[in-house]
């Protein structure tokens, strides 16, 4: 008989993270992209984009704290990624 792990002998590491990741990746992808809408939108609608332009736009507290949200969401989201492509397809659990 084919050993198939299945059963009490299989081993799990860090399974049940699904439906919170997934909607995790989903909404730091949406934050991401609504910097990127801002900073295209910004670039294309000043006049002022030389270095003033931009310390300007980047000196407003909304803006810093969109930054800061933005930074995070992208380390939260490639931190996901990568853990799950490590969980997914690493498959000696000593490794991982």
């Amino acid at each position: 008989m084919a050993n198939n792990n299945i059963g009490p002998k299989r081993l799990v590491v860090g399974a049940h993270y699904g439906l919170k990741d997934f909607l995790a990746q989903r909404v730091t992808a949406v934050i991401m992209a609504v910097y990127t809408i801002v900073l295209l939108a910004a670039f294309l609608l000043s006049k002022d984009t030389s270095y003033q332009g931009w310390a300007g736009l980047f000196s407003n507290q909304w803006m810093k704290m969109l930054t800061f949200l933005a930074f995070v969401s992208l380390t939260y989201h490639a931190w996901i990624g990568v853990r799950d492509i490590w969980m997914d397809y690493v498959k000696p659990v000593a490794v991982r």
